[in-house]
């Protein structure tokens, strides 16, 4: 019995922490004390300034090779690209222009900050560097989806995959990733000014990003929820995590790599995925939901399940 409250409590220890700094966020977003032109700004600054900060340093300095790491990399990749036709299958029943904001809902996750805490809070700075090699995988797939997507759904725009090349190597994220995996294989040997510079910009990162998403939620929405939002959010929370350790199960992986997998499987929805909706000409309130219920109850799934791994798969 002590085994399992302690392992409940390790897995509490990694998900409520984010989950009180988004309800922070949210609170002081309510009183005003983070206005919509603060949270715009930082946004705007954690993607593109500190968080390939947070990123570059991370898997620099750290032990994470990218070739010791290609059985998480392909299980996280075949695991996402299995999670697309189901969330298609699931969303046949939905009026046609709510299918997108489903689809897109019930399998991109919020992989760049929640996932990243998650892993960072539950394995320190290996667990980081794993988690952003995955992200960077998984990143580029959702790229590919959502221009899938555009060309099934779309009434609005016509969209290239020249486009989707020169976006996925303009993005900030991944070329820290690229660079940082460059400098590592060349032996790169940085002064210890620019890595605690590095360091310093990086350390912003997640708990400035918590607190924007937090000011960005409107849980208010939650009871104009419908059913559509609900069931995609079930699936994200659910489906897609069972998918994803189970693909890694297949690949050998065990202990902190199927955690990490989990970790970021088990994000709640990205908020990209309310942008996309509207790209798409599809039904922006049902991706808002989407984002706030799956926001909402991912500290309990996901604690259920880093907690299940712990006790049944070590």
């Amino acid at each position: 019995m002590d085994t399992i409250a302690t392992t409940f409590s390790f897995a509490l220890s990694v998900t409520a922490p984010i989950f009180l700094t988004l309800l922070v966020g949210y609170g002081l977003a309510r009183v005003k004390l983070l206005s919509e032109s603060f949270v715009d700004d930082a946004s705007r600054l954690v993607f593109l300034v500190t968080l390939p900060a947070l990123l570059f340093f991370n898997i620099f300095g750290s032990d994470a090779r990218l070739g010791d790491e290609w059985p998480l990399l392909l299980a996280g990749l075949i695991g996402t690209v299995l999670t697309v036709p189901l969330a298609w299958l699931a969303a046949r029943s939905l009026a046609h222009g709510d299918r997108s904001a489903f689809i897109q809902g019930a399998f991109r996750g919020n992989l760049g900050i929640i996932g990243l805490a998650w892993a960072a809070n539950a394995y320190g700075a290996s667990g980081l560097a794993q988690a952003a090699l995955l992200m960077a995988v998984i990143t580029i797939f959702y790229n590919i989806a959502a221009v899938a997507l555009f060309a099934v759904y779309s009434q609005k725009a016509k969209f290239s995959w020249i486009k989707l090349g020169k976006d996925i190597l303009r993005n900030p994220l991944i070329v820290a990733i690229v660079l940082a995996l460059l400098a590592k294989s060349v032996g790169l040997r940085l002064p210890e000014m620019i890595v605690q510079t590095g360091d310093y910009l990086a350390s912003v990162t997640l708990p400035l990003a918590l607190l924007c998403i937090g000011a960005s939620l409107d849980l208010s929405m939650l009871r104009r929820s419908s059913f559509g939002a609900f069931a995609a959010s079930g699936f994200k929370l659910l489906v897609v995590p069972v998918i994803l350790v189970g693909v890694g199960l297949l690949f050998g992986l065990h202990g902190q790599g199927l955690a990490i997998l989990f970790l970021l499987a088990a994000a709640p929805t990205a908020s990209a995925s309310f942008i996309m909706a509207r790209a798409l000409g599809g039904n922006s309130q049902l991706a808002a939901n989407i984002i706030a219920i799956s926001t909402l109850f991912s500290v309990v799934t996901a604690s259920l399940g880093l907690a299940l791994l712990k006790v049944y798969l070590p």
